[in-house]
């Protein structure tokens, strides 16, 4: 999810120059793997690019993901010459596309104050099972759904209308706050 905006930029921008991108998803829980869920989800994030629903995570052990989400460039014969496991190096990833097709632009900004080089991040908290109400320290609050309904976190209302994760607070930069 964090990854997506940069994911769909570099579609947008380069997809004329040659850049190919493929999405594969590989649930890490049972509700998201229905395919309905995952094309429903798709719709609903923008994504123009086609998505790989892999069940069984074939593709990230074949390829040998070592975090997620993994980032993999091949080169126009099929060279894998890039991969990166887990958040970040966005720049770095453009620049080497950029690279690849020969092209030659800005990079992309970064899209979230804890992307821009230097910052200060706090380690993540324990995942937390259930209902949880009480302090945080973060810099947004982020749920996974199923079903149908209503989700309510400080005084605001979220339609439930799948599965997927829903952002229920953002913060401009860390910040402790109660949920």
């Amino acid at each position: 999810m964090r990854t997506l905006p940069y994911l769909r930029e570099w579609h947008q921008r380069y997809e004329a120059a040659g850049l190919r991108v493929i999405g594969v998803h590989a649930p890490a829980f049972p509700a998201s793997a229905d395919p309905d869920a995952v094309e429903a989800a798709i719709k609903r994030l923008g994504i123009e690019y086609p998505v790989v629903v892999d069940a069984e995570g074939e593709t990230c052990e074949f390829y040998g993901a070592r975090g997620y989400p993994t980032r993999y460039l091949w080169d126009q014969e099929l060279k894998l010459v890039d991969l990166h496991a887990g958040e970040g190096a966005y720049q770095a990833t453009e620049l080497l596309i950029q690279d690849l097709l020969g092209v030659e632009r800005d990079t992309v900004e970064p899209m979230r104050p804890e992307e821009v080089e230097g910052a200060i991040l706090e380690p993540p908290s324990e995942t937390v099972q259930g209902p949880y109400s009480g302090p945080y320290a973060a810099g947004g609050v982020w749920v996974s759904v199923a079903g149908r309904g209503t989700v309510r976190a400080n005084g605001e209302e979220f339609q439930v209308s799948g599965t997927g994760a829903v952002e229920l607070i953002s913060h401009p930069s860390h910040s402790e706050a109660v949920v």
